[in-house]
């Protein structure tokens, strides 16, 4: 057995550029086990998988899997998928210059609209808005800053639109940059997602070095065995609705900038004028194909 995948970066027309990720098409064949041993073997944040639905109203089933275990939603591997699905031409783009599909994942049903220029725009859920965290001294101290790097008035809040984050506003770019993700604070992370609902930590400040953008963010979920992860979707969802309740801009559609100091740079674009839409661009980059050994794929 063989597994054809597509190398796929998202939110990026740059091929250097974007986050990197693994799809596989036509997936029905394959395992849970399979699946997440492929998702080992790639070894990108998130790897994702394409099925038949098993829902009414979707078209598509979308797995995605860590190195280590498989999640429920993933931005930037949604985008890479129907890009791909759109690149192959499974999917068709009518003359009105856009098809709207449904795409069924773990984290629900959830809307998806491919353009004929390439860009993805995925709908997440409506945001959940979990606890505040009242220790900013703990959260400092597990990301190597001081509590005085922290915009004062705003809150260190968990938010969802489909998994999880910790957002924590920061003055400065310079504050971003100092934000530490050595063992030390790998461990201290860990231990802060285990004992809360957060599933990554997101630091963000609206002071971008990227021009045209508002906001430059950060990423680091060690429980799914991510390095600092370049270009987090559901995070940036989450952004758009914290920036929302806590009127940080005066519009409802921005962009965030991630990833650029890691060589991994691209742009997400959030409309919270309907609901929460994150879209974005990919660029296919290349192929692998994982070919079964013993104790790999073959069960």
């Amino acid at each position: 057995m063989q597994i054809d995948v597509h190398l796929v970066k998202s939110f990026t027309q740059n091929p250097e550029q974007g986050s990197p990720t693994g799809v596989v098409l036509d997936a029905d064949h394959l395992s849970d086990v399979q699946m997440q041993k492929a998702a080992t073997e790639l070894n990108y944040a998130e790897s994702v998988f394409v099925q038949s639905p098993t829902m009414d109203g979707a078209d598509y089933r979308l797995r995605f899997f860590a190195p280590n275990q498989e999640v429920d939603l993933c931005g930037h591997a949604t985008i890479a998928a129907f890009n791909t699905l759109l690149q192959q031409r499974k999917v068709q783009v009518g003359e009105m210059g856009k098809v709207a599909l449904v795409q069924e994942t773990r984290a629900g049903k959830l809307d998806v609209t491919c353009y004929d220029d390439g860009r993805i725009v995925m709908k997440q859920k409506d945001p959940e808005f979990g606890a505040i965290e009242q220790n900013k001294g703990r959260v400092a101290q597990m990301l190597g800053i001081a509590v005085s790097d922290f915009v004062e008035n705003l809150p260190l809040q968990v938010v969802s639109t489909g998994t999880p984050k910790l957002l924590v506003p920061l003055k400065s770019l310079q504050s971003l940059r100092a934000v530490r993700y050595d063992r030390g604070s790998i461990e201290a992370i860990k231990d802060y997602c285990r004992s809360t609902t957060a599933r990554g930590i997101y630091p963000f400040t609206a002071e971008s070095p990227i021009d045209g953008t508002d906001f430059y963010a950060r990423q680091f979920n060690p429980l799914a065995d991510e390095n600092e992860d370049p270009i987090t979707g559901v995070a940036a969802g989450a952004l758009g609705c914290y920036a929302a309740k806590y009127n940080l801009l005066d519009k409802q559609q921005f962009e965030i900038a991630q990833g650029y100091d890691l060589g991994m740079g691209g742009n997400m674009v959030v409309d919270i004028s309907d609901g929460v839409q994150v879209g974005g661009y990919a660029v296919r980059y290349g192929e692998r194909i994982l070919v079964a050994a013993p104790n790999r794929f073959d069960l």
